[in-house]
């Protein structure tokens, strides 16, 4: 997992790129192209626009690659207050809301927005490089049979997602996923597939122990 950020700022403002986490998902370009303009060098330029409107672009992103801080030394970003796992057809989980997740380091760190891989061949696991478009996975997007436990009681905020050593995300927390199909479904602890094999996307099937996937 990479953490490499290029900063870009303007009377106070920090943009803040991490390229490992992009897949071009183009948000950026197309809400403020003056601003993200891949064609010029830096690409960002955060004097064409007002910082709230940067930042309102940037909460786009679904991959996290794009943040933003204004003076003072505060994200403020604030997280959907829902977790929402977004199922892209033969593509990555869009996470958006209070996550952790684990860092380089092993230490849980907070996120807002991730694109987390599914097809078991990014290199930069656990995060989505885009790997499923030269390898052809191919998935429907839509929501097998849930292995998700039922939310009781009030649950503690947010959500852990841990890579399990050569298996699945392991979920712990209240999450709704959407499949491709609109269909929702809710609950508070699961098995994510991120090897590509299962028979019952977007959930785990033991299908990684089959073929042998390796990723820590």
């Amino acid at each position: 997992m990479s953490e490499r950020a290029r900063s870009y700022e303007h009377e106070g403002f920090i943009v803040d790129y991490i390229p490992d986490r992009c897949i071009h998902a183009a948000e950026c370009v197309r809400g403020l192209p003056q601003v993200f303009d891949p064609e010029r060098r830096p690409w960002i330029d955060p004097t064409q626009a007002e910082a709230p409107a940067i930042a309102d672009v940037i909460e786009r992103c679904p991959t996290g690659a794009l943040r933003f801080t204004y003076p003072g030394g505060s994200p403020q970003e604030e997280p959907d207050p829902e977790v929402t796992v977004e199922i892209v057809p033969s593509g990555p989980l869009y996470i958006r809301g209070d996550l952790r997740l684990p860092g380089p380091d092993g230490e849980m760190r907070h996120e807002s927005r991730v694109a987390l891989c599914r097809c078991g061949d990014s290199q930069n696991k656990p995060w989505c490089d885009n790997s499923h478009i030269q390898t052809g996975f191919s998935d429907a997007g839509t929501i097998g049979d849930s292995n998700l436990a039922p939310v009781q009681g009030s649950e503690a905020p947010g959500v852990d997602i841990k890579p399990a050593p050569n298996g699945p995300l392991l979920v712990e927390g209240q999450v709704l996923l959407i499949g491709s199909d609109a269909q929702r479904i809710g609950g508070a602890r699961g098995a994510l597939c991120r090897c590509g094999a299962s028979n019952n996307k977007p959930f785990c099937d033991g299908s990684h122990v089959e073929i042998g996937f390796e990723s820590n």
